[in-house]
């Protein structure tokens, strides 16, 4: 079921046409910027976008000019560790040609007050189905922080199949609306 889903969603995504998921992720950041500055954060993990996703490279750069402490993924083995990045220079390909930091300082994810979390596809209970490694759940598990998945509208369906190890994130946020299930 998940994997059906996983490839519909994926399909459904990289049909938006460019034009439009231009438009739609200005929302999704001016939406996710909005909700950081009302809560004063100082620190979040993003996820370095690639491919459908939704863009994140207007993120960080909001996250600079606001002094906003900022930390990408890296694939280590099964896991994912994490490291302050301040420029995008400090990236290079990793995992699945996916930017990922070099050279970066670790950090720990105590230190993260807001974690954007991609996915396929979204519920209306914040479940989310990623693209089937499993490591934003193993990260999510470990949370102390708030977990905010980005995503389109088209992406948020009613509800997922969910699975023991499932975890859900804190809130969603689309180029249409916040869902929020803190």
């Amino acid at each position: 079921m998940k994997k059906e889903i996983r490839k519909k969603m994926l399909e459904l995504r990289s049909k938006i046409p460019q034009d439009l998921k231009i438009r739609k992720d200005e929302k999704i950041a001016l939406n996710f910027i909005n909700f950081l500055k009302e809560r004063h954060v100082k620190s979040v993990l993003l996820y370095a976008s690639f491919g459908s996703e939704v863009d994140t490279w207007r993120i960080f750069e909001y996250c600079k000019k606001l002094s906003i402490k900022t930390a990408f993924p890296k694939v280590k083995e099964k896991f994912l560790e994490i490291y302050w990045v301040k420029e995008r220079s400090e990236l290079a390909k990793g995992y699945k040609s996916i930017l990922e930091p070099c050279n970066a300082q670790k950090a720990q994810i105590d230190d993260i007050e807001v974690i954007a979390v991609p996915g396929l596809a979204f519920d209306k209970n914040c479940f989310r189905i990623g693209y089937g490694g499993g490591f934003y759940d193993r990260l999510l598990s470990k949370k102390k922080g708030l977990a905010a998945g980005l995503a389109y509208e088209e992406q948020v369906l009613d509800q997922l199949p969910l699975e023991s190890h499932d975890i859900k994130v804190d809130l969603i946020i689309t180029d249409e609306r916040v869902i929020n299930c803190g």
